[in-house]
This record gives structure tokens, sequence and C-alpha cells, in this order.
């Protein structure tokens, strides 16, 4: 479910600017029509998607986390970017493409997740609560394997084989490959 939320919340602000260009039940008077509307919208909004400050000193109260932090705001808006030119690039075809939403849906998710954990041991270090520098590095640990895994979620949206696994599963589908079951022991009949 969250997945799903995810993805929705990802691309409802888009689909509400830029429904009518995707929207391939759309004539092309509707989608002249909504161009200044949409070029108004993006000219301010694209630019946030670059600028912001995401280094050091900013986020210092975060004390060991803040690295974490920084990555979190620098990331989000290289993940909002990403959709951008996912949209702009597959246009109503996008949502055909399951797996590069997914890659996004995933980044989105870790992002979630990070920033959970580190409000979380950030609030108990606040407390001064007894547990707060085991939450602390525990959150420290979890932050820089997701980090890792983002990374390599992004590098997947840029080069992934997805064409070529979409072929070749038609053709299993459609029994090319059906050598491989030879030799195979017949299923058993125990569950019937």
């Amino acid at each position: 479910i969250m997945r799903l939320f995810i993805a929705r919340e990802a691309l409802d602000r888009h689909l509400a600017v830029a429904g009518d260009l995707v929207n391939p039940k759309a004539t092309t008077g509707m989608k002249l029509a909504a161009l200044p509307k949409i070029a108004a919208f993006y000219a301010g909004w694209y630019p946030t998607r670059w600028l912001g400050w995401g280094l050091w000193p900013r986020y210092g109260a975060f004390g060991a986390l803040a690295t974490h932090v920084r990555f979190l705001d620098r990331t989000t808006r290289r993940l909002s970017r990403s959709i951008f030119h996912l949209m702009a690039l597959n246009g109503p075809k996008l949502e055909r493409r399951q797996a590069l939403l997914f890659r996004a849906v995933d980044i989105g998710a870790d992002l979630f997740a990070m920033t959970a954990a580190v409000a979380r041991a950030e609030s108990l270090r606040r407390r001064n609560a007894p547990e707060a520098a085991a939450a602390v590095e525990l959150a420290d640990v979890f932050c820089r394997t997701t980090t890792r895994r983002i990374e390599q979620s992004f590098a997947s949206i840029r080069s992934h084989d997805d064409v070529k696994k979409h072929a070749t599963a038609l053709r299993l589908l459609a029994g090319e490959f059906a050598f491989l079951e030879e030799g195979l022991a017949p299923p058993s009949r125990v569950l019937e």
C-alpha cells in the first residue's frame, strides 16, 4: 500500500498540472490550451529542484546525523527531477513503464524510511533519553546502507534492461523456452 501511496503522491501534482498534455484522450486543442498553465508552473517549479543548499553547514543541529539529513534534502530534489524527466521523456507511455516507476517509488520509500529513522533518533537525542546514543548509531548505519541502495536505484533508472526483459518474458509466455522443462519431474499430486 505504501508503494501505491508514494507513487500517487509523486505524480499527483504533475498530473493535476500537466494531465491534459499526457492524456491520450485529450484533443490537440485541449493540449495546446493547457500549455501556458503548464509552462508557468514548471518555469517556477523546475529551478527549485536544482537550487537549494543541501551541503554543510546546513542541518548542523542534527549532529552525527546531519550528513544524512543533507543527503535527504538533496536527494528528494533529485528524485523529483528524475520523475519529471521520466514524464517528459515517456509521456503517456510512462504508465506502462512500471519498472521505471517502481524504481522511483523504491527511492521514495527509502527516503521516507531514512527520514523516520533520523527523526526518531533525533527526538530521543533532544530529550536526552538513555537510548539516544544507540538510536543515533542505528540510524546512522541504516542511513548509510539505504544511501547505497538509493544510489543503485538511481543508476538503474538511467541504465536498465527493461525492454529486453519484457521481450524475453513475452517469448517465454509464448512457449519458446519450453525446452527448459525437458527432463523435469512432473508436478506432484500431493496437493490434490
